[in-house]
Parts: C-alpha cells; sequence; structure tokens
C-alpha cells in the first residue's frame, strides 16, 4: 500500500504521432523524480486507446515540502523544457492532502492531520461503491443510448456531486472517531471499525449482486432470443433461395 499526502496531477494533450516519443519522456521524467527524497510513485493514465489524446500523470511525494521541492527543482525545468519543445504546454494540477480535504474537517479543525492514507481510502470506497452502483441501476439504463462517451460524462457528475455534498459529509459525521483512531490505545476501536466497514462492504456486494443478477440474466436471455431469431429467419430465407 502506497500512501501520500501531496500530489501533482499533469493532463498532457499528446498528438498521435508524438506518443511514442511522450512515452519515453515520461519514463526519464519519472526516473528523474524518483531521485527526489520522498518520491512515492507515478501513476500514468493513458486517454482511451493509449494513443492521441489526453495523457495525465499522477506525482506522489510523502508531504507538500518534498513535492515542492520536486516541481521547483532545475532538474525538472530541464525535462519541462523539452516536453513544451516538443509536444507543448500542459496543465498542472497540486493536491496538497490527497483524499485531506474530504476528511480533515471531520477530526479537529482545519487544520487538523489528515488520518491514514488506508482509512480514507476505506472510507471513500464504502461511499462510492454504492453510489457508483446506484447510478449504474438508475439512471444508467436510460444514459446508454446517448453513447457511452455522455453516459460516463453525466455519471461521473452525478457520482462527484453525491459524494461531495451528500455521501461524503455524512460518512464523515458516521466514522470520525474511528478516522481519529490511531493511538496505540485505540488499536483495539480501529481494527473493530476496520471489521465493521469491510463487512459493510461484503454485504453491499452481495446485495446489489442479487438486485443486478435477474436483469443481467434477462439482458442476456434477450439477446439470445434475438440471436436466435435472427439465425432463424436467415435459414429460412437459404432454404427459400435453395427451393
Amino acid at each position: 500500500m502506497r500512501v501520500s499526502r501531496a500530489t501533482a496531477v499533469v493532463v498532457q494533450r499528446v498528438p498521435g504521432a508524438g506518443v511514442a516519443w511522450f512515452m519515453q519522456w515520461q519514463q526519464g521524467v519519472t526516473a528523474a523524480a524518483e531521485a527526489f527524497p520522498g518520491h512515492r510513485g507515478t501513476d500514468v493514465y493513458p486517454p482511451p486507446g493509449g494513443q492521441a489524446g489526453d495523457w495525465v500523470a499522477v506525482v506522489n511525494f510523502d508531504d507538500e515540502a518534498g513535492l515542492k521541492a520536486w516541481l521547483d527543482s532545475p532538474v525538472r525545468r530541464q525535462w519541462v523544457e523539452k516536453l513544451e519543445a516538443h509536444i507543448g504546454k500542459f496543465a498542472l494540477n497540486v493536491s496538497p492532502a490527497g483524499f485531506g480535504p474530504w476528511f480533515a474537517h471531520c477530526l479537529h479543525g482545519q487544520d487538523a492531520a489528515p488520518p491514514p492514507g488506508w482509512k480514507m481510502v476505506l472510507v471513500v470506497l464504502l461511499g462510492l461503491y454504492p453510489t457508483v452502483m446506484l447510478l449504474t441501476l438508475f439512471p444508467g439504463p436510460y444514459t446508454q443510448p446517448l453513447g457511452l462517451a455522455l453516459s460516463m460524462l453525466i455519471g461521473n457528475a452525478l457520482s462527484v456531486s453525491a459524494l461531495q455534498w451528500a455521501v461524503m459529509p455524512l460518512l464523515n459525521r458516521i466514522v470520525g472517531p474511528w478516522l481519529a483512531a490511531n493511538g496505540q490505545g485505540q488499536r483495539a476501536f480501529s481494527m473493530a471499525g476496520t471489521c465493521v466497514i469491510c463487512g459493510l462492504l461484503g454485504g453491499l456486494t452481495f446485495f446489489f449482486f442479487k438486485v443486478s443478477y435477474p436483469r443481467q440474466s434477462r439482458g442476456h436471455a434477450r439477446q439470445l432470443t434475438a440471436q436466435s431469431g435472427e439465425n432463424w429467419s436467415r435459414l429460412k430465407a437459404a432454404t427459400a433461395t435453395s427451393i
């Protein structure tokens, strides 16, 4: 498990002819970042198809100071100049605390350090999974005819909005004591809360499996029926032609 407290997100639009060069450049700049103290890894997300489009690189550091040292370094400046000369400008967004802004206010005030990364990930998963599943079941079937791109945009907009203004504030109030239980004397409470959340995720998985499986079965049956009818029509047409 990799826990980072500071993240830089770089979005770079790469033309099809520059993909191979960009991938080599990304390997080089990642190796350069690894030499800086506090580097926790770089994740690269290509566009659909892995070719032309927006490439996203997420650079993780232990803390904001380590990230700033890398962003302000002459070494990175040299790599950026190569990129801008060959590909063009890029967009940079710095998040000083990862998921922290969703959690810091529910502890001891705005300046409090966020809880451990694994706890934040677990709570986000607890909020994100049922939200995405519910939006997939409804209104997912009604947005699918609009096409994958627009359907995904609508779904993501709804899920992010629900997390930001409804789900996460509610979860913060419920699991706040568990998020803050990080001392040596609170280990038992922390482990118990972890088991409860894992149990809830398991229960949600079972529930959504039961809810979604009949739909999948009916959809598969309709598809088989349609294919059978189409095959029967083709067989009759071929028979009539041969006669």
